[in-house]
């Protein structure tokens, strides 16, 4: 059998910092996609000297690729959010599992041992002739 040895007070810790950090994500992914933005922009293009850019502006292999690496990250940017909450989550109800199965485990001992005693338990437990 597996001993459980948790500290609930340090759970909640950690589960308050990483909440903390998680918070983070949104600002981050912006500022992941401005600057895959920004870059695709700034690498250059493939318009021939004296053609008119085009007015949506013109994009080169480099701009391109980092639109195809930014489509194919979407999913794994997604991803870390959520699987970020639902570990915290089973944390959290872990550690409430843990803790009401010691509040029932005592329970259960101290009605356990709070009752009369048994005839069973009482014999030969008399005062010695």
């Amino acid at each position: 059998m597996t001993k459980w040895d948790i500290d609930p007070d340090g759970v909640r810790r950690v589960l308050k910092n990483t909440a903390e950090v998680g918070g983070e994500f949104e600002k981050e992914f912006t500022s992941y996609n401005d600057d895959l933005v920004g870059s695709a922009t700034s690498a250059g293009t493939m318009v021939l000297g004296g053609t008119e850019i085009p007015k949506g502006g013109a994009f080169g292999p480099v701009a391109q690729a980092l639109q195809e690496f930014q489509e194919h990250t979407l999913d794994d940017l997604k991803f870390l959010p959520v699987r970020a909450a639902k570990s915290m989550t089973g944390a959290r109800l872990a550690t409430e599992a843990y803790l009401a199965g010691d509040l029932d485990m005592a329970k259960n001992k101290q009605e356990q041992y709070s009752k009369a005693p048994t005839p069973e338990e009482l014999k030969g437990k008399g005062p010695k002739k």
